[in-house]
Formats: structure tokens, C-alpha cells, sequence
């Protein structure tokens, strides 16, 4: 009698335990004895390695009027943005005043900007960022 309920009771303790092992799902985070593991938090704004900058537009065309939003890291000294076809804002930095290097802004495609693609530029220390920006005709 004692040797079934022993039987019973170890199988039982192995079934409970393959239950909650389980097969891992793509969010389990594992570790091993004397390894931590860190789950990687993505950011929506990753921190630019040192001496990488980028002026980025969105969208990259438009009709004329339209506007169009700019996005500027930069960790040096940077110029002002400039276009022969966009008409550029003030750039402003997160009202917090997290990541003083990242710049946002808007610009308006000029009324009389003609049909094609065009630098958008500016300077960042000595480095020269750039974009192309391409107006597009009205259909």
C-alpha cells in the first residue's frame, strides 16, 4: 500500500513541475546562477553615439504649403537649419529638458517653391547634416 501512494505522490510532484516549466513565451526573462539578465527596454529617442547627429524630415515631400516636421540631434554647436524651399521654425528642445541635444521643429513648404528635390542643411560643430526634401506638383 505505502509503495502505490509513494508511486502516486512522485509522479505527481513530476507532473506539477513539467506544468510549470512550461514552454518559455518570447517576454520570459531567464537568468542562469551568477548571470543576471536585463530585459532591454526599448526608447523612442535613442542617445546618439558620441559624434553622431541627424537631420531628419517628415515627410521627406510635399505639396507647396504644406508642413513638414523636423527632428535635429546634435551634440556639438549647431547653425541654424536652412532650404531654398522650406521656410523654417525656431527649433525647441523637450519643454522638460530631457536631451538638450535633440531638437524639434516645424518648417512650411514656400507657396512658391518649385517642383523638385532640394538640400535641407545645417551644421553641427564642424560636421554638415543634411536632407533632401522633394516638392511635389499639385495634383
Amino acid at each position: 500500500m505505502w509503495t502505490v501512494v509513494a508511486s502516486v505522490g512522485i509522479a505527481s510532484v513530476g507532473m506539477l513541475a513539467v506544468a510549470c516549466t512550461g514552454t518559455p513565451s518570447p517576454t520570459d526573462v531567464r537568468s542562469s546562477p551568477g548571470r543576471t539578465v536585463t530585459p532591454q527596454v526599448p526608447t523612442t529617442t535613442p542617445s546618439p553615439a558620441l559624434g553622431e547627429s541627424w537631420l531628419r524630415l517628415s515627410p521627406q515631400e510635399g505639396l507647396r504649403n504644406a508642413t513638414v516636421k523636423l527632428d535635429v540631434a546634435c551634440l556639438d554647436d549647431l547653425g541654424a537649419v536652412r532650404s531654398p524651399v522650406l521656410d523654417v521654425g525656431a527649433l525647441q528642445p523637450d519643454p522638460n529638458g530631457h536631451q538638450p541635444w535633440h531638437l524639434f521643429g516645424t518648417a512650411t513648404v514656400r507657396p512658391d517653391a518649385p517642383v523638385g528635390a532640394f538640400p535641407v542643411s545645417a551644421t553641427c560643430g564642424v560636421r554638415q547634416l543634411t536632407a533632401t526634401f522633394t516638392v511635389v506638383p499639385h495634383p
